[in-house]
């Protein structure tokens, strides 16, 4: 607070300063921030380059998987390799130059491929050419198996080879997994530098391939092959950016290790780029002073002072206008607008006096709207089924959908807003009497009100539009009979409640929590918006509800698809409702 009040009592000229130099700061703090910000960036983007190459790689090792499986499968179940696993011991001496000939063009096929070497079920080898592994294969093998690098038998040499083991199955016998023995492949390393190639980021990098053991198999980069690589060591080293990635057939390893010196060397030119610019902002600053000082502080401190003035002179009083910048355009404007004042102040107080008025009339319309709302599609639909009565049945009907729909009107317009429960449900009976005239008694209206609540007040049309609303929305579409049953009852903290329930279309979960919030968002003192699910009723009774009894009033709505809707509404018990909505509401 102290350095703000000082700040304050600063002269505007002091004030620009003090800005400028904490700009300045700031300007240097964001320099580094920002190649640090750079540095991380380019290490994020590297990582992200890094990954894609890993998974380029990852696809091309499944190629190669993909293509030995195809070579193997064409190989072990031809019928040269099948018929030698069933023959007899003589019959494969006799056959062995035959399996030779197949295991030499499959060879061809691969120039990776170094020897090709067949087992029985037992284990045993039974046919081989070229290159072996000198390891006894496990008996019966479980799936395909990818060893690591392969050492040369009894001196441990490490050779340039690694083996692909192939389980052979009988597909023609009637037992599930019928083994029959197990082909292994010698393959040679080299092919993987094909796929390795130019999977390098910098000039120091390495890309390695790394078998179970984490000898290296593979590799691009100053690394020398199947020596023995710890990833420990370089993942946890913060000179570099280390990521790895497992192949999941084999088991083998995918490595990346960039040097960060070599990524950030880029940076030593930004650096130097942001020192300039600051150099320049300094510079530009500096100049702003100057032009501030000149072309803005004078001009302002000329239309300060006619402002101040203005007062005491009033009337035709303007300010000269000398320069011819934005300030000059601001003075220009300013004398304009002196000019409209006059003329606007009487006009902008009629207005303000308009809006008032008309506010007031639309609160006082509004109850006066909620009364009279009718749904225009019911007045259309039974004058229509009056019409169709009339040219079809000329009968009794049509005499008692008229008095019915003529007894709904008298209703309706009466100027009380307050009933007895008796004249409220007495409405409701004239509506249930058209709608089963209408729909042929296919949906019917059950009424049960307790007999010592009949002579009770209650607010007027509140029951008959959510009848209807359960009509229209939940029975009108269901095929079969329909039943809106309405109870009336009394509960135990001095207020009754009016059910409605039918066993129509009903609602989802989701369209239920949306109704309720349109009735909530409808709980304010503006006009109703028209809602085609539920058309007027339901929104404008719970405002009114809430208009006249406050939060003693409560609406609920139950419903579950194709079972039906519940919608229950509790008020206070009111002998004289007229004059105790006041003070609820208050």
């Amino acid at each position: 607070m102290r350095i703000l009040d000082l700040f304050r009592k600063m002269s505007l000229m002091r004030q620009i300063l003090f800005l400028i130099l904490m700009m300045l700061i700031i300007l240097l703090i964001s320099f580094i921030i920002s190649n640090t910000i750079a540095g991380g960036i380019i290490e994020r983007k590297v990582t992200v380059s890094v990954d894609k190459i890993l998974q380029q790689v990852m696809e091309k090792m499944e190629s190669f998987y993909s293509d030995m499986g195809g070579i193997s499968t064409s190989l072990l179940y031809g019928p040269t390799i099948e018929n030698f696993l069933d023959s007899d011991d003589l019959t494969r001496i006799l056959m062995n130059n035959e399996v030779n000939s197949v295991f030499a063009n499959t060879i061809n096929l691969k120039e990776n491929i170094r020897g090709i070497h067949l087992y029985d079920k037992d284990g045993k080898l039974v046919a081989g050419i070229g290159a072996g592994t000198g390891d006894a294969v496990k008996s019966p093998a479980a799936r395909i198996e990818y060893s690591g690098i392969l050492s040369q038998p009894n001196t441990n040499v490490t050779l340039t080879y690694y083996s692909i083991a192939f389980p052979i199955y009988n597909f023609k016998s009637e037992l599930l997994r019928d083994y029959k023995g197990t082909s292994v492949f010698v393959m040679n390393t080299e092919n993987f530098n094909h796929i390795l190639k130019n999977a390098k980021m910098t000039a120091h990098s390495r890309f390695l391939l790394l078998d179970q053991n984490n000898k290296i198999m593979a590799s691009e980069g100053d690394t020398r092959r199947f020596d023995t690589f710890d990833p420990s060591v370089w993942k946890n080293d913060k000179r570099y950016i280390y990521q790895s990635a497992v192949l999941p057939r084999t088991g083998w390893k995918l490595i990346s290790i960039i040097p960060k010196n070599e990524l950030l060397q880029d940076l030593d030119v930004i650096q130097r780029l942001n020192i300039v610019t600051y150099l320049i902002m300094f510079g530009m600053l500096c100049l702003f002073l100057f032009l501030f000082f000149t072309r803005i502080m004078k001009p302002i401190k000329a239309l300060m002072d006619f402002i101040k003035s203005y007062p005491k002179k009033g009337g035709e009083h303007r300010f000269n206008v000398v320069v011819h910048n934005e300030i000059g355009m601001l003075a220009v404007n300013l004398n304009k607008m002196l000019d409209k004042i006059d003329s606007l102040g009487n006009e902008i107080q009629l207005a303000q006096r308009q809006m008032y008025e008309i506010e007031i009339a639309k609160k006082q319309a509004e109850i006066s709207a909620f009364r009279n709302q009718i749904n225009p599609h019911f007045l259309y639909n039974t004058l229509e089924c009056i019409r169709a009565l009339a040219l079809y049945n000329k009968g009794e009907e049509i005499a008692d959908i008229s008095a019915s729909l003529s007894n709904m009107f008298r209703y309706s317009v009466k100027g009380n807003d307050f009933v007895t429960i008796r004249d409220e449900i007495s409405h409701v009976k004239e509506y249930a009497n058209i709608i089963e005239l209408r729909f042929m008694r296919r949906i019917r209206v059950e009424i049960e009100a307790e007999e010592g609540l009949l002579g009770k007040k209650m607010l007027k049309m509140l029951l008959q539009p959510i009848v209807e609303n359960a009509v229209f929305h939940g029975l009108e579409k269901k095929r079969g009979k329909g039943i809106v049953q309405l109870t009336v009852h009394s509960l135990s903290d001095n207020r009754i409640r009016y059910t409605v329930q039918d066993n129509g279309c009903g609602m989802d979960e989701r369209l239920v929590q949306e109704l309720l919030q349109r009735l909530r968002n409808s709980d304010a003192l503006v006009p109703a918006v028209k809602d085609d699910m539920q058309g007027i009723g339901l929104p404008n009774i719970y405002r009114r509800i809430k208009l006249f009894y406050g939060d003693a009033a409560e609406m609920d709505i139950q419903s579950q698809l194709n079972s039906g809707t519940m919608i229950s509404i509790s008020i206070p018990v009111h002998e004289n409702a007229e004059h105790e909505v006041g003070t609820n509401r208050g």
